[in-house]
């Protein structure tokens, strides 16, 4: 007679606690408007506090910042004004910080931020995985420092408690969350599929102050995963693959 196999019904319940039903989203957003002298303007805190308020109420709101004071409090003004009843205080993450530029990459940039709001932006992605000097971080580096972040968002599903529903702000600069978008989004042109974009008005300029793109990360009841872009009122593809290597070859820098 064959033996019946034996279920372990304890450890399947136990498994069944994490990384179902949930839902992570990871809101990249640029500060709010600023001053010439780099301080928040009376408009660019207001805008922070319309972005918290127009948030939907979740289980809880985490806050992650760029080290620079207009961002940090940014960030924090947005979980202040938002409906969350658990929100947890605010970290510093590297990642979301502005490169290592050059005196000259530095002024470049700011003297084309004076020309128009996509100028600067679109002068430092166009060098791709090249550098604009050899002492100015490239494009490419900086999407890989963006992509490790969102990998650990989506492993961070089987870790939560199932039906888990939460925001994550992270609060960053203009041209930095765009250099992720050049290298995972997935855009449809012509009925063909298009990874990436070659100029920003492809994707409608860059990042206004407060504006925002969204990795909508979840698991379904089994624990699949799967994650989509929410981005200036459209959902997107991203290139899943791509954002693991560039996530995978920022881990093996970074811990070198």
């Amino acid at each position: 007679m064959e033996r019946e196999t034996q279920i372990n019904f304890q450890e399947s319940k136990e498994s069944e606690k994490f990384g179902r039903d949930i839902q992570i989203h990871a809101i990249f957003m640029r500060h709010g408007e600023k001053a010439t002298s780099g301080e928040l303007t009376e408009e660019g805190k207001n805008q922070a506090v319309r972005f918290g308020e127009k948030l939907e109420n979740r289980d809880a709101i985490k806050g992650y910042s760029s080290p620079v004071q207009r961002v940090l409090e940014t960030v924090n003004t947005v979980v202040e004004n938002s409906p969350h009843d658990k929100k947890l205080n605010t970290r510093i993450r590297t990642e979301l910080a502005i490169p290592v530029f050059s005196k000259e990459a530095t002024k470049k940039y700011k003297d084309l931020e004076k020309l128009g709001p996509n100028e600067a932006a679109e002068w430092y992605l166009s060098f791709g995985s090249d550098k604009p000097d050899s002492d100015t971080v490239s494009p490419q580096e900086v999407a890989k420092s963006f992509a490790y972040i969102v990998q650990r968002y989506i492993d961070m599903t089987d870790k939560l408690y199932s039906g888990s529903n939460i925001d994550l702000i992270n609060g960053t600069h203009q041209a930095l969350p765009e250099a992720l978008l050049k290298e995972i989004l997935v855009r449809k042109q012509d009925e063909r599929k298009i990874v990436g974009f070659e100029k920003l008005e492809d994707i409608g300029g860059a990042l206004k102050p407060t504006e925002d793109m969204e990795f909508f990360i979840k698991t379904d009841d089994k624990g699949n995963k799967e994650v989509k872009l929410h981005f200036r009122s459209q959902i997107y593809d991203i290139d899943l693959s791509i954002l693991h290597e560039l996530a995978e070859l920022y881990k093996q820098q970074r811990y070198e």
